[in-house]
């Protein structure tokens, strides 16, 4: 049966519908782990797609460039030969049915596989289904920069390189601006959005994107953006800190020695590499010939020479290729805040893989295939039957009512300083004197927290003791030494001047 375009709009508008209830159905089922969550965001994310390649289909038939459409919906509506297009169009359905006798157009629609569905995405073994991050190949690309090599450092550690692969601020000019910097940032860029796509599939990440390079723009003709304040043309220094009118030769700028040396070319952003042979003879190049007219191959990489920042052509490349490394970084910054949940997951396993021998490892992998391999249709029963409402174990069951009484579970102790705080049982009630809360109570009442307000939970009863204390305190202070007591052989007591009178007169 020929389909017209308005069968077409019809069933485009019923797909449409259709996949609107799917994902309404979809979103009802109660997701349990992390890969159920995970493939019911893709299932929601296909629908979508095939729900907006509808609306584009619609789209062109309701705009009706070839007027198809309109003559379509003429042909229906003329006055002639109404009843033979009536009777043409009969004889199709007929003819349609005749051949697909079996072809039950009123069944009900049946959208269990669709939301059983598990759509494939690729994870490599150390992401663990979108639970972290797997940059080792990019660890890798950083430590083999062609900067990083010469700087003899070796690249960043494993760990220190996941919580600062986002910060280039201590890297120098020189490699950001290289080649091989700009294609490992893009690879970069590249493995975080794929990651946050396949991870996130219903988030509007292009938008996002699009939104920070919208407020570069601005940013970067301001001067704004970090560590690209001069908008990648740093104007060369002019002075290096050294007279060399007090030098006749290059052979005596070697007495300053190779660190001074480095000093003061670093300064000039002339090249600081070599023998000190070759940089003095490289500084004694600027006694008497300007930078302005200075070779450019002197210069280091990463500054603009003189007579090349005198070139607009030249000028213009060199800040549209700063340009490019810095949205580069601020996209790459971006991404690293939409997954800091992710990135702490991930040291927190390198840390936790350091520590582990090779067997926790084995046994850790055989668990973890062992949970993807479960079959989903074991489902516990999630209702718990505990009329004492007694509390729970580690296996989410109540305890046993013996185990209940023993630890004294069922004795309610109250602290009035706490905020008349219920403690159950006598261990809880003991330890929470340590605790912040009975601490910062005792604090706002001006008391200090120590061993003689043990067990005192009552506002008035501790007030009362530390004003005793107080007074105990203070007249214990302001004893004089009159009132020290003395006693004779014949245990009679005297004060300290009695005592002292009437042992001179040799009565005692």
């Amino acid at each position: 049966m020929a389909e017209t375009l308005l069968e077409q709009t019809r069933g485009l508008h019923e797909d449409m519908e259709h996949f609107e209830r799917v994902i309404c159905k979809d979103l009802k089922q109660e997701t349990k782990s992390h890969k159920d969550k995970l493939f019911q965001s893709h299932r929601v994310r296909k629908r979508l797609d095939q729900i907006q390649e509808s609306a584009r289909k619609l789209i062109k038939i309701y705009e009706d460039e070839d007027k198809a459409r309109k003559e379509e919906i003429e042909a229906l509506g003329g006055e002639d030969k109404v009843f033979s297009k009536f009777y043409d169009r009969l004889k199709e359905i007929r003819e349609y049915h005749r051949k697909f006798p079996n072809h039950e157009l009123t069944e009900a629609e049946d959208d269990t596989p669709l939301l059983k569905e598990e759509p494939h995405v690729e994870f490599t073994g150390e992401e663990g289904l979108g639970r972290y991050l797997d940059l080792h190949d990019l660890y890798q690309r950083f430590c083999n920069l062609r900067q990083q090599q010469q700087a003899g450092k070796g690249g960043k550690k494993g760990k220190e390189y996941l919580t600062s692969f986002s910060d280039f601020s201590s890297l120098p000019r020189a490699q950001r601006m290289s080649k091989g910097f700009s294609e490992y940032l893009e690879a970069l860029l590249a493995y975080l959005t794929g990651f946050y796509e396949r991870t996130q599939p219903l988030a509007q990440l292009g938008r996002t994107l699009t939104k920070v390079g919208e407020e570069f723009a601005p940013r970067w003709e301001a001067g704004q953006v970090a560590g690209w304040e001069d908008r990648g043309v740093p104007a060369a220094p002019s002075a290096s800190g050294l007279e060399l009118e007090a030098f006749s030769s290059a052979e005596e700028l070697e007495i300053l020695g190779a660190d001074r040396l480095k000093e003061a070319l670093t300064q000039l952003g002339l090249k600081c590499g070599g023998t000190t042979k070759d940089r003095a003879a490289r500084l004694w190049l600027t006694r008497d010939t300007p930078l302005e007219k200075l070779d450019r191959k002197h210069f280091a990489k990463g500054v603009v020479p003189p007579c090349v920042a005198a070139d607009p052509a030249a000028a213009a490349k060199a800040t549209a290729q700063a340009r490019a490394v810095a949205l580069l970084e601020v996209k790459v910054r971006k991404m690293a805040e939409l997954l800091v949940n992710v990135i702490a997951d991930t040291k927190g396993k390198v840390e936790k893989k350091q520590a582990q021998t090779y067997e926790e490892m084995q046994a850790e992998l055989a668990e973890a295939e062992a949970e993807v391999a479960a079959p989903d249709d074991e489902e516990e029963d999630d209702f718990v039957y505990n009329p004492l409402k007694l509390p729970l174990g580690w296996d989410g069951k109540p305890i046993p009512y013996w185990l209940y009484k023993l630890h004294g579970l069922n004795q309610e102790f109250k602290c009035e300083i706490c905020g008349n705080q219920s403690y159950w049982g006598r261990r809880a009630y003991e330890k929470h004197f340590k605790e912040y809360k009975h601490q910062q109570g005792m604090r706002s009442l001006g008391i200090p927290n120590n061993k003689m307000f043990y067990e005192v939970t009552k506002i008035e009863d501790a007030l009362q003791l530390w004003k005793s204390i107080q007074v105990r305190r203070i007249g214990r202070a302001g004893r004089g030494p009159d009132d020290e007591e003395f006693e004779d052989a014949s245990g009679n007591v005297y004060s300290k001047k009695t005592y002292e009178d009437l042992r001179r007169q040799g009565l005692i």
